[in-house]
């Protein structure tokens, strides 16, 4: 069978679901940046990983970056929400990566914007990479002679 054509069949089955995921992402992006964000806020987003994990894994061709939704799933399961809501650099960088998150399969699965996969996998995969470290520091995780900075980005 066709390549194209199985691509648009995957595309077509999920569209609807990521539909619906991505109006939850919204609401939870926005919520993390501007509301009271509570352990259930948390708890939401790590289902919504999973279930955005689980799309990407429907297909052999999206399947390699699954792990990366899981891995980051897990992560946000072991945040506790009033360590985290202390810093507000870092709950706007996780807003901003459930941002990007949103944005993808949008193009992705609705606009239907081709793009590469692995681009996003290696995007993503850096930026919860950074979170985690961010998170850390300000947790006092970091050993502050090791010479490096951490500092996110300013408009």
């Amino acid at each position: 069978m066709n390549r194209s054509l199985v691509t648009e069949e995957f595309l077509d089955t999920y569209e609807g679901e990521v539909l619906f995921l991505s109006q939850d992402m919204e609401c939870i992006a926005d919520e993390i940046l501007h509301g009271d964000l509570k352990q259930e806020t948390l708890e939401l987003l790590e289902q919504k990983l999973e279930d955005v994990s689980d799309v990407f894994l429907s297909s052999a061709y999206t399947q390699d970056v699954s792990p990366v939704f899981k891995n980051f799933a897990d992560y946000v399961s072991h945040i506790e929400c009033s360590d985290f809501i202390q810093f507000e650099d870092v709950k706007k960088y996780l807003s901003e990566i459930v941002t990007d998150i949103n944005t993808y399969i949008n193009l992705y699965f609705v606009e239907r914007t081709f793009c590469d996969v692995y681009v996003f996998h290696d995007s993503l995969q850096n930026s919860i990479e950074f979170l985690q470290r961010i998170y850390s520091c300000r947790l006092g995780g970091c050993d502050e002679d090791d010479g490096s900075e951490l500092e996110f980005f300013n408009d």
